[in-house]
């Protein structure tokens, strides 16, 4: 619920994120979408960390903290969002 409204408010968020590779970091993010496969619920976002949109497993966030700071909308759509990341597709 918490990732839904910070995605509708334009809400940065502070997150601690565990990778697969078992790094920890701390990162903030602009949260764009998030969408289910069959085994995982992922959270598309802006990272400030690599100054660019990621994929996050939601499985491997540990801590969501709300900032109360905002930022302005990216003005694309998940489909445009999939042909800047996956052109060949």
């Amino acid at each position: 619920m918490l990732l839904q409204t910070a995605i509708t408010n334009f809400e940065l968020l502070e997150i601690s994120y565990n990778s697969l590779q078992k790094i920890h970091t701390k990162r903030f993010i602009e949260p764009f979408a998030l969408y289910s496969t069959q085994e995982n619920w992922l959270l598309i976002a802006f990272c400030r960390l690599r100054s660019e949109f990621r994929m996050f497993r939601v499985d491997c966030v540990t801590q969501i903290s709300q900032t109360q700071t905002y930022f302005e909308s990216h003005n694309m759509t998940l489909e445009e969002f999939y042909q800047k990341k996956m052109p060949n597709k």
